[in-house]
């Protein structure tokens, strides 16, 4: 068990046999091309992303050996996890998970810990896989992001609030915006469905009950700048 721990470069300096090298490198290939696989299932993704997803293991692999043993190696570190920083502005956590991951594997294996990368590498990605799998087959989620557009009228915002607390558990309204000089409204709400409630049902119920509306409910959430 002790082995587990044991790096595979013996000295403290970069000069070490050119066969272990090319083996930490493909080790990290190897788990990079798991990762991205990973994170393809039931994901939208770019084949940009992908490829960077694969490659980033190997590359951090190789810029941790070469400055393994030297003050470069804080430097080096602090310079690749400014990536999380860069990807998450405009990104998902899921992107950021997967681009904390492949570096994370790319420490392990140029430091020579190649067993150890397997072996967490794959116990987080069969975590993955399985919370996937089981949030797919049990997705009992009722939360709701609802847009309402609508003509400005007297009391038009208390009529939407008694159609939603009959059909929701909870109803946050998150903003109000107005367009054509006030004439239109845009009323953005989080809510929950009480579990008698679909998605088509509250959309027709809020279509025959409000005049010349437009409706969007998703589940998704709305997109934010920050984790």
């Amino acid at each position: 068990m002790s082995n587990l721990f044991n790096s595979i470069f013996n000295n403290a300096t970069a000069t070490v046999d050119p066969v272990r090298l090319m083996l930490a490198l493909l080790v990290s290939l190897v788990l990079g091309m798991a990762l991205s696989w990973t994170y393809k299932y039931r994901t939208l993704y770019t084949r940009e992303f992908i490829v960077s997803l694969t490659l980033l293991p190997c590359m951090m692999t190789l810029v941790i050996f070469l400055v393994n043993g030297s003050l470069g190696t804080s430097i080096a570190v602090a310079g690749t996890f400014s990536l999380i920083r860069f990807r998450s502005a405009t990104s998902g956590s899921r992107e950021l998970i997967a681009i904390f991951l492949a570096m994370i594997i790319g420490l392990a294996a140029g430091s020579g810990y190649l067993l150890l990368a397997v072996l967490f590498t794959a116990f987080l990605l069969a975590i993955w896989l399985l919370l996937e799998t089981k949030q797919s087959k049990t997705d009992h989620q009722r939360r709701r992001h609802l847009t309402i557009q609508v003509e400005n009228q007297e009391r038009i915002a208390d009529k939407i609030s008694r159609l939603l607390d009959r059909n929701c558990t909870e109803v946050d309204l998150i903003s109000v915006n107005t367009s054509q000089n006030g004439e239109k409204l845009t009323l953005d709400y989080e809510v929950d469905l009480r579990p008698e409630v679909d998605d088509f049902a509250m959309t027709t119920l809020l279509i025959e009950e409000i005049h010349h509306c437009d409706v969007s409910l998703t589940k998704k959430a709305k997109k934010r700048k920050n984790l």
